[in-house]
């Protein structure tokens, strides 16, 4: 479900009674942020340890070696989609937990709100996590050198809201582009003469506007077809109640 939100506070300054001050931390859950089994009554998957080791070991059926892709196994869908839902992930998505053989799914806590609301990105805005942000254009994110790379610190560690974007060259670059769209709209927000106090909730108001269009009209019917995204749109989901506000597991790492 497309959730809009409300921007995070713009003050240049911190009071202890600033709105901001008094959200939680960013890695802290807000609300029903919890992971929920839509079909509880189906039985667990198991799989023999040792098959599973016997498939993911080098030579196995899963390891392709050198050999090209057959022209059969090649799809249609731009490469870059994945990527996109990796960050889609990130930002509605995190789970704190230490790794288990066995987890109790009721201990489990997402520490994100489960909206689209480039949480990942904005973390507590301005006043919440300055250090996201210019010294001198706080509305403006920070950018690394030459606007080529995300903002890092001595130790080369990336400057962003959420680490996880790090992972690899696509997703920071992905996230850096991001950051350079909300950039973007604050020099548009200030063309059109908004007024000073509301040109990062107007900025991110758009970014978050274009980003659920993306997800809503390109990437969701390119994971599940243009006819069922067009139904859910039309009648409504008949599974998943997303009043409920939680990230169901059978699809956690798919989100």
């Amino acid at each position: 479900m497309v959730q809009l939100t409300s921007p995070h506070a713009t003050s240049h300054r911190s009071y202890c009674a600033s709105p901001s001050r008094a959200r939680v931390p960013i890695d802290a859950p807000t609300g029903q942020a919890n992971y929920a089994r839509m079909f509880p009554e189906l039985p667990s998957f198991r799989a023999d340890e040792q098959f599973l080791h016997a498939l993911g070991r080098a030579g196995g059926i899963c390891d392709c070696g050198d050999a090209d892709d057959t022209p059969e196994s090649l799809g249609d869908t731009a490469a870059g989609w994945p990527i996109f839902g990796q960050f889609v992930a990130h930002d509605i998505t995190a789970d704190r937990s230490a790794l288990r053989s066995l987890t109790n799914v009721a201990d489990l806590r997402n520490a994100r709100r489960p909206r689209l609301d480039l949480e990942c990105l904005y973390g507590d805005g301005p006043t919440g996590h300055p250090f996201l942000y210019q010294r001198d254009d706080p509305a403006k994110f920070l950018l690394g050198a030459n606007g080529v790379d995300l903002q890092r610190n001595v130790d080369g560690i990336a400057i962003i809201g959420d680490p996880r974007d790090d992972s690899h060259m696509l997703i920071s670059q992905l996230h850096l582009a991001m950051l350079k769209a909300h950039n973007k709209f604050v020099d548009e927000a200030r063309l059109a003469d908004v007024t000073n106090g509301y040109i990062f909730q107007e900025a991110a108001r758009l970014l978050r506007w274009h980003y659920q269009w993306i997800v809503l009209n390109e990437f969701l019917p390119s994971l599940v077809g243009q006819a069922l995204a067009d139904e859910v749109l039309r009648d409504g989901p008949r599974w998943f109640q997303p009043l409920d506000g939680y990230i169901p597991l059978e699809f956690a790492d798919a989100a």
